[in-house]
Parts: structure tokens; C-alpha cells; sequence
């Protein structure tokens, strides 16, 4: 088992993705040569983590256009990654006779996300996803949730940050898919319980009891 700071030993991608250990917790990754264990999710990575998946599928499902996944092993140009989600376009989607999911994954993400755990390098995050834009993959965000920041990756330039009151758009993959920043790090708030009234009753019953 690798342990979180990788593995020092060179070996194939066909040698690692015969081991049968890989999907298992911790997840691994296969990064040139190396195997190294993906940073499992706190509680703001995976806050957004699941309602972005579920936000992009609420839209492009709907309108037939493909899938979001939420850590989806993508195998491609000698890498196994696990972007923490990943949107294919339909025609992206490989199926059996039966119409159900092949696996595996051996392709470029159509959208590969990135979202920052605590004590995990954005530096790391950076360079898969420029290792994914440029390698097949047209569209890359990073997310931020401790500095609340947005990171756009394209094919062959410079990520670009969306101001505060920027919008998360989806072309040229999801080219009308819209998500305003403010609303994606709202997805971190609870609403909490609202503290009694003044004028409650500090004396009445609750259900089933008796006065």
C-alpha cells in the first residue's frame, strides 16, 4: 500500500493498474512512474465535490449532453488519475449491449475539477490539470474553498481567475452552463436551527408530553 507522500518504485501503468489495491481506500494514482495516494476529502472539498457533480448532471442530463462523475478514475497519455469530478459528454460515455457504464475510463475528462484539501499542494493540482488540458481535456477548474478562489485551465495558456462576483461557464464543452462563483462557495453554508422567540413560552409542551 502506497503511503500519502507516493511510492518510490518505477513501474508500468499496466503493472499498476493490475493491482488490485488501487481502488481501495486510500485511492492511488498512477503519476509518471510513480504511484501516489489521493488526499481524501474534508469536509468543504466534499461539499462541493458532491453538489457541483449533481449540479452539472441537473443540467446536462436533462438535456441529454453527458455525465458528471464524482472521482472517476480517468486513465490516459501514460497517467491514472482521479480528478475529484468529472463531466464526459455523452457520446464520451462507453456502454455495453445493455446500454450500462463500461469500465474503465481510457480518456481525458471532457471538464476535469480539482478542489483543495487542507494540507494538500496546489501545486499538485495544478499540474494535473495542465497535464489535462494539455493532453486531451478542453476544460480544467480549480477550486479553492479555503481561499475561495476559481481557476479556469484551457489548452495552451494560462489558467485565468474569476473575480468574487465572476461566473463558472462550461464552454466549450457546456457552452450555456452557468455557475456563479458566489453561488458555488454558498454551497458551503448550513442553515442552522433559528433561536427561540422572546416571547416562546419557556413552560409549554413539547409533542407527547403532559402538563
Amino acid at each position: 500500500m502506497a503511503s500519502p507522500a507516493g511510492v518510490s518504485k518505477m513501474l508500468t501503468l499496466e503493472e499498476f493498474l493490475r493491482m488490485p489495491e488501487i481502488d481501495e481506500h486510500p485511492y492511488l494514482e498512477f503519476i509518471d512512474g510513480r504511484i501516489e495516494a489521493k488526499v481524501s476529502p474534508q469536509g468543504k472539498h466534499s461539499s462541493i465535490e458532491t453538489k457541483l457533480a449533481a449540479h452539472l448532471n441537473a443540467y446536462a442530463e436533462a438535456r441529454g449532453l453527458g455525465g458528471a462523475f464524482a472521482e472517476l478514475r480517468c486513465t490516459f497519455a501514460g497517467r491514472s488519475m482521479i480528478p475529484d469530478v468529472v463531466f464526459l459528454l455523452e457520446d464520451h460515455i462507453e456502454v455495453d449491449e445493455k446500454g450500462e457504464i463500461l469500465d474503465p475510463t481510457l480518456r481525458p475528462p471532457d471538464i476535469h475539477v480539482e478542489i483543495v484539501s487542507p494540507d494538500q499542494s496546489i501545486g499538485k493540482c495544478r499540474e494535473k490539470l495542465e497535464f489535462s488540458t494539455a493532453n486531451g481535456c478542453p476544460l480544467g477548474w480549480l477550486i479553492d474553498p479555503g481561499r475561495r478562489t476559481v481557476d479556469v485551465y484551457r489548452p495552451d495558456r494560462s489558467f485565468e481567475r474569476l473575480p468574487a462576483e465572476g461566473v463558472l461557464k462550461g464552454s466549450p464543452v457546456l457552452p450555456r452552463y452557468r455557475l456563479p462563483v458566489v453561488t458555488l462557495f454558498r454551497w458551503l453554508q448550513r442553515r442552522k436551527p433559528s433561536p427561540p422567540s422572546p416571547g416562546a413560552q419557556s413552560g409549554s409542551s413539547g409533542p407527547g408530553e403532559s402538563t
